[in-house]
């Protein structure tokens, strides 16, 4: 299956239907920077290893359940509960693959140490790129949420203690509809090696599926001028990620920040962007246990 960055590079003066509109050439600079094919070809056993994992946890956690919130093939959450007999708090997951690869059931995985803690865990999945826009994606993790916050006594949610999290694409995707805020908050943000600015993308090889213009990527940026103050907000990158990663970490908690929000970057030594969610699955690693302590008063 492809991963983030997967695609090789289509010349862009080939016009085959896959090209983005407007056409641009790819930045070759850029290019190294956010298509990760060049950099990891270990990238296909880490997602391996988490499916394995994956399975794993699917199999303990004989509960959790398929809960379907649109009619779209993959508008499908997977939750699983926590033991619990009161209202707990929920972390929701968004999984990346730039918009247009991987799903859900890969990382369930990551699931585990906030179950273990009483934390009921959600993860939606959602159509991908050609076939829909990222806008839809969007509106899709909107009704996600939507959903989940709206059932949260059926489900034994404490809506007032959301955490919404992702990685990479999902990161982008968490941070633009909390800054779009439709219907309820987010006690806390937990954004993994994100994607919080488009505009460098638009001159690389993931354009030919994600088919962004320059207006499109504005727009769809995470805006840290609407970020939630009551939010509180983690982004982690790998210490081993690209400078464009971790620029863009770096860059967008300096803007929450100037917002007013409460945001801290971590950079998490020796990790790439693709095992550096074995830190989040990891109940002793300081990446989980800052994301955890977002559930703990400010």
């Amino acid at each position: 299956m492809e991963s983030d960055g997967e695609s090789a590079a289509r010349p862009a003066s080939v016009d085959d239907g896959t090209q983005a509109s407007p056409a641009r050439a790819v930045d070759e600079a850029l290019e190294r920077e956010y298509n990760l094919r060049i950099r990891h070809p270990e990238r296909g056993a880490a997602y391996d290893d988490y499916r394995r994992r994956s399975v794993a946890l699917r199999e303990r956690e004989t509960e959790h359940r398929a809960r379907r919130y649109g009619e779209a093939a993959n508008c499908v959450i997977d939750f699983f509960p926590a033991r619990v007999v009161a209202p707990a708090p929920l972390f929701v997951f968004i999984h990346g693959g730039y918009w247009r690869a991987l799903d859900r059931g890969i990382f369930s995985f990551l699931a585990r140490p906030w179950l273990d803690r009483g934390v009921h865990v959600a993860m939606p999945g959602y159509d991908l790129a050609p076939a829909v826009s990222v806008r839809a994606i969007a509106d899709q993790i909107h009704a996600a949420l939507d959903g989940l916050l709206g059932d949260a006594a059926a489900l034994q949610i404490d809506a007032t203690r959301c955490i919404v999290g992702g990685h990479s694409a999902g990161a982008h995707l968490g941070a633009l509809v909390l800054s779009e805020k439709r219907k309820g908050s987010a006690i806390g943000f937990v954004g993994v090696s994100g994607i919080y600015a488009l505009a460098p993308l638009l001159s690389t090889s993931i354009n030919f599926d994600v088919r962004l213009d320059a207006d499109e990527a504005r727009a769809l940026s995470p805006s840290p001028a609407r970020a939630d103050r009551a939010t509180r907000y983690l982004c982690a990158v790998g210490g081993a990620e690209t400078d464009g990663f971790r620029r863009q970490t770096h860059d967008y908690v300096a803007a929450l920040r100037e917002r007013g929000c409460h945001a801290r970057s971590l950079e998490v030594p020796g990790r790439t962007h693709f095992d550096v969610l074995d830190d989040l699955a990891d109940a002793d690693a300081g990446l989980f246990r800052s994301a955890f302590a977002l559930l703990s008063p400010a």
